[in-house]
């Protein structure tokens, strides 16, 4: 893989340089387009201007490769092992933690968010709750459980655990309108 991007930034290199040189020219006066226009009309022109097409469309390419690639590195938490480097893409450890949040604590509705802190990861997990949950109990159990078993099962340092309960929802109702709760009937009658 290494090798195959060297040779990309090698072409890359060569194409855009290219033609860089060529428009530099171009523009002080040095080459004039309208006496290489000709060329173009025939086999060997289009041919070039064909592989000129191709070589950009693999330097776009590229580019969109390592702008992949850098996304994926920032995403990842890593650490140092014993036998090399371990690490893990956000998505795998927002998995973990979903994980968990259902099988152990019993969560249907929430959110996951993680950001790189301090060498290791700091949580945000935005919940749903329902009437019969006590928001400080579940909060408290969220931060312990998660603080606990996420270096635990995989090396990942927890810096911070963060809850925001984003609602309370009603038992036997997924959502309350907005107007429900401004008109509902004044009960004191």
């Amino acid at each position: 893989m290494r090798v195959i991007r060297g040779v990309a930034n090698l072409l890359a290199l060569a194409v855009t340089g290219g033609l860089g040189v060529t428009f530099i020219i171009a523009g002080l006066g040095g080459l004039s387009f309208a006496s290489i226009t000709p060329y173009f009309d025939r086999a060997p022109g289009t041919i070039f201007l064909i592989l000129v097409g191709v070589a950009l469309v693999l330097v776009a390419l590229r580019f969109v490769v390592a702008t992949a690639d850098e996304r994926v590195r920032a995403g990842t938490f890593a650490r140092d092992a014993e036998g090399g480097r371990v690490a893990l893409t956000g998505f795998a450890v927002r998995e973990f933690i979903s994980g968990i949040l259902q099988d152990e604590i019993g969560l249907e509705r929430f959110h996951v968010s993680l950001h790189h802190r301090g060498g290791g990861v700091a949580i945000t997990v935005r919940v749903t709750l329902s009437p019969t949950q006590r928001v400080t109990s579940i909060s408290e159990r969220i931060q312990t459980v998660l603080a606990r078993q996420v270096p635990e099962r995989t090396g990942i340092d927890v810096t911070d655990v963060s809850i925001l309960v984003r609602g309370i929802r009603p038992l036997g109702r997924s959502r309350i309108s907005r107007e429900e709760i401004i008109h509902a009937p004044d009960l004191d009658r």
